[in-house]
């Protein structure tokens, strides 16, 4: 290749990168510039490729997505809690329930002891029953032990196994500090005028209260207020439970 034929002002000026044959041709010291065809080729190869990365990526994500729910939601819920859920007591024995627990849910120092109270609308025996057939179709198998029973402790009080689980039935009678509805009493009427005499006995004591025509329950009766019975169950890990300390129920 001649260069010379470029230079507007030739002279007997060596150029470097002149070579008189291709073999004596100098590739490491010339610039090589590709050709402009090859080169936008390669771009477009590249936008290509990052446009299928991002396609790929989205498609992931998005499929992705479902499942870390669901895995992260299992992760985090209780399994205990979870069955106690599904014993499908009746409406009117697991009224307003209320969980609690303490320790790790994977025995890190301390294993988990859960809790769940309910409200009973029927006596402490119906709803035992009630209970106790639940826990049967569950598969729970009834553990007669001799400290199942708390001393000194109202109620009836059963122990359950399954599994690596040991549960605590206690159901006892509702106690309820309700308070009467005070009498209400309404203003006397005026004195009258004309020189009058008072009456002796006071004008303004009110009626006394008459029930419902239909025979129905007082609104502000007890039994409407203040639950019939109460039912706590304990769930504790088998290797952790303890009848005579942490298997007894509290107040």
């Amino acid at each position: 290749m001649d260069l010379a034929r470029f230079d507007p002002n030739p002279g007997p000026t060596t150029y470097r990168g002149t070579a008189s044959s291709p073999a004596a041709f100098d590739w490491e010291s010339t610039t090589q510039i590709a050709p402009f065809g090859l080169l936008q080729r390669a771009q477009v190869k590249r936008v290509r490729q990052l446009r299928y990365a991002t396609v790929i990526l989205l498609v992931l994500a998005v499929v992705s997505a479902p499942a870390a729910f669901f895995v992260i939601r299992e992760l985090s819920r209780d399994p205990v809690f979870a069955e106690l859920d599904e014993l499908n007591l009746p409406e009117w024995a697991a009224r307003n329930p209320t969980d609690g627990a303490v320790g790790s849910r994977w025995c890190i120092q301390e294993c988990r002891s859960r809790q769940r109270t309910w409200e009973s609308a029927r006596g402490p025996e119906e709803t035992n029953r009630a209970f106790v057939g639940k826990l049967r179709d569950a598969g729970w198998v009834e553990w007669d032990i001799p400290d199942c029973q708390a001393e000194g402790v109202d109620g009836i009080e059963t122990c359950w196994q399954r599994d690596e689980y040991v549960l605590d039935l206690w159901v006892r009678a509702a106690v309820c500090d309700v308070k009467g509805a005070r009498p209400t009493i309404s203003a006397a009427p005026p004195a009258p005028t004309g020189g009058a005499k008072t009456p002796t006995k006071a004008a303004s004591s009110a009626p006394p209260s008459v029930p419902p025509a239909d025979g129905g329950q007082d609104a502000n009766a007890p039994t409407t207020i203040c639950p019939l019975a109460v039912t706590t169950i304990k769930v504790f890990n088998r290797i952790s439970y303890d009848p005579g300390g942490g298997g007894q129920p509290g107040p």
